[in-house]
């Protein structure tokens, strides 16, 4: 039996429906919540043995790694085994629309298609469960309602953790799962979009903001309406959520918001491995770029599901659960060791180790040097920074386009405050997380250090797995600087190409410019320039010229530190 059919054996012989992702596709709808359906899953009443044993950490892990099998679908899994065939018809070529056609799902062939087209990775064998389907999709104990086939739904890996390769040999990279660092290559809207055309279903709304490839390393479009979707607080129940959007609203509800909301997004996958710093700063104990929630983890994964239950009993128990588990998993994480660290030269990141002290330790926190070529993180101040010193694009910390701030206190614990300032990371690991800034607006740490070198449009290529896709110099993924092109061949370029991703910020036809500077005009409470839409993009690759000043040969040593951290 191959892997498609066992996991859809596996999957018919399942249970059903335990709670609901938003946004799903339309016709993938839930059956009625009942009570019966209530009784907690075998991983729930496992989880619950751990936490009363104490081992918080393995109890984190496994809510992580299960949740979602409870939700109802996103995508139907059938569709998965045939995005093949959508692979296929968009080849022009004759004999690769042949190959395509002819992959066999869940084939080496198959996982690097996967990789290169969308950066989804196949499980990791020390890190999977019986649920798992890729790294970060797992099967879901219902199936689609509509049709009975079986169902599968992405989890919170998909974004937030990756395959990193650990050898520097590229005929033997040994990759590993590196859990809490972005999945930089991840294109979500590509894969939605493919999955449904695959099993002839309907995206949906939520996710056709967003225009696949033309950003990279970029979270969702969640952050926006994720307010609107809880419009009473902790109870936003299955049976509210289908009248109030598919019998009152349907997806006209969005259309207010549209006019407001930037079509790309703007802020990538924040890393797991910043956790514990983060939450332990002295001043912006901020989980995101900018330092305005200081709540409980918990409550922006929940905030993204519907529960089953009207009287919204599942959702608190799981959040529960989630909160007094998962951030003992998140601050046991290790960020992944550079895997060319042979290569460093030591005097240079000595030296480097004095630059970093002399220019950025204050914001971005003090370290000591434990062995050669290793530096470990001892205190992080948290700070919170100005954007008139700073300078990285303003948009999310203005909160031009979010929402009332009011309206996300209604299910979201903890501090949840505006700052207009940005949080400064921890820098562990990051040679692992690039590209850069909270945009992902910078390719490198050099161009980052080296203002004037960065390209303000730029493209790449999967995969993290390859070493030979990483520059070791500049320090990032390897990148071409397509600033010359004009949006038009950025398109072609995309067109011709089905593994290139693009950063560029001129995506909009002239008629979206015209909306977005009539959206500025409208602005209140917030001094904005209609007469300059670009600025309000989200997408500038400005500020943070502190290491300008710098000269060439402290600008090196500088980087040789930071691929030891």
């Amino acid at each position: 039996m191959n892997d498609r059919s066992n996991h859809k054996r596996l999957v018919l012989a399942s249970t059903l429906a335990f709670g609901l992702l938003i946004a799903f596709p339309v016709g993938m709808v839930a059956q009625d919540p009942t009570e019966d359906r209530l009784e907690k899953a075998p991983f729930e009443v496992r989880e619950e043995e751990l936490i009363a044993n104490k081992e918080l950490v393995e109890a984190g892990k496994l809510e992580i790694l299960s949740r979602f099998t409870l939700a109802t679908p996103l995508w139907n899994f059938d569709g998965l085994g045939t995005i093949h065939e959508v692979w296929a018809a968009g080849a022009s070529d004759p004999v690769e629309k042949t190959r395509l056609k002819e992959l066999e799902e869940f084939s080496d062939a198959w996982w690097h298609e996967m990789d290169m087209r969308y950066g989804v990775h196949r499980p990791i064998e020390d890190a999977r469960i019986e649920e798992s389907v890729t790294l970060g999709v797992v099967r879901t104990k219902a199936n689609v309602a509509m049709n009975g086939a079986p169902g599968i739904s992405p989890n919170c890996r998909l974004c937030h953790s990756t395959v990193l390769f650990t050898n520097p040999d590229p005929k033997n990279p040994q990759p590993k799962l590196a859990e809490g660092i972005p999945n930089v290559f991840l294109d979500f809207e590509r894969l939605h979009q493919n999955i449904c055309k695959s099993s002839h279903a309907s995206p949906g709304f939520l996710f056709a903001k967003n225009l696949p490839r033309f950003f990279i390393d970029s979270a969702d479009f969640y952050g926006i309406l994720v307010p609107t979707l809880r419009p009473d607080g902790v109870k936003p129940s299955l049976l509210r959520y289908y009248s109030f959007f598919l019998e009152k609203h349907s997806t006209s509800y969005t259309k207010p918001l549209e006019a407001k909301v930037p079509l790309i997004p703007f802020l990538k996958p924040q890393p797991w491995t910043n956790y514990y710093w983060k939450t332990h700063g002295t001043e912006g104990q901020g989980l995101y770029v900018d330092g305005g929630f200081s709540g409980n983890v918990a409550d922006v994964t929940y905030a993204m599901a519907i529960n089953r239950d009207h009287l919204g009993r599942d959702y608190l128990e799981a959040k529960e659960t989630f909160r007094k588990t998962v951030p003992s998993f998140f601050s046991s994480l290790k960020t992944p060791r550079y895997p060319f660290i042979q290569s460093v030269d030591s005097q240079s990141a000595d030296a480097g180790f004095k630059v970093f002290e002399n220019n950025c330790a204050h914001c971005h926190g003090t370290f000591k040097r434990t062995d050669d070529k290793q530096y470990d993180l001892v205190s992080f101040p948290g700070k919170l920074v100005d954007h008139e010193e700073l300078g990285t694009d303003p948009l999310r910390i203005n909160n031009i386009f979010d929402m009332n701030i009011e309206e996300k206190k209604k299910f979201l614990s903890g501090t949840l405050v505006s700052t207009q300032k940005y949080l400064a990371p921890p820098l562990v690991g990051i040679w692992a997380r690039g590209p850069y800034l909270h945009n992902a607006s910078v390719p490198t740490l050099y161009d980052l250090l080296h203002s004037s070198s960065r390209p303000k449009k730029y493209s790449m290529y999967p995969s993290s797995t390859d070493p030979n896709n990483f520059d070791q110099t500049r320090v990032g993924w390897k990148y071409v600087d397509e600033s010359n092109k004009s949006h038009e061949e950025i398109q072609k370029l995309i067109q011709a190409d089905p593994y290139v991703r693009v950063f560029d910020p001129d995506w909009r036809t002239p008629k979206q410019v015209e909306q977005l500077s009539r959206a500025l005009s409208e602005v209140t409470g917030t001094q904005v320039d209609p007469s300059k839409p670009e600025l309000y993009t989200g997408m500038l690759n400005t500020g943070h010229t502190f290491g300008d000043s710098l000269s060439e040969e402290d600008r090196q040593n500088l980087i040789n530190f930071l691929k030891c951290l």
